[in-house]
């Protein structure tokens, strides 16, 4: 049984872009962007119901911490659509962690999501 995954990507979309934007159509483009993204990388695991879980969200990019939680957002707005996690409240999510890695190439970030 798949108890997580790993995803890994380039790019963002920050806190500060996706709320600055002026209008309602770009953020639409940029969900629709990363939905299809994730839901490719998402592809190379067999689907699994993660009833409960955790998200790790390693990166090594320019953006605060706390910008980076666009895409814990995205991620998990895909994996509830594609049916990987029932939603992502609290009842469902018990934690979400982010954290620099110098490690990782530049612009890069690495997602792993462990099931409880």
């Amino acid at each position: 049984m798949l108890e997580y995954i790993v995803l890994e990507w380039e790019g963002h979309i920050s806190l500060n872009q996706w709320y600055s934007s002026k209008h309602w159509s770009y953020r639409k483009k940029q969900k629709d962007h990363w939905h299809e993204i994730f839901k490719t990388k998402l592809k190379d695991y067999d689907k699994t119901l993660f009833d409960r879980y955790k998200f790790k969200l390693y990166y090594n990019s320019r953006l605060d911490p706390s910008n980076t939680i666009t895409m814990v957002k995205l991620l998990e707005d895909t994996m509830k659509k594609e049916g990987w996690i029932i939603d992502d409240s609290p009842k469902y999510c018990a934690e979400i962690r982010l954290k620099f890695d110098s490690e990782l190439p530049k612009k890069s970030y690495r997602a792993v999501i462990e099931k409880l």
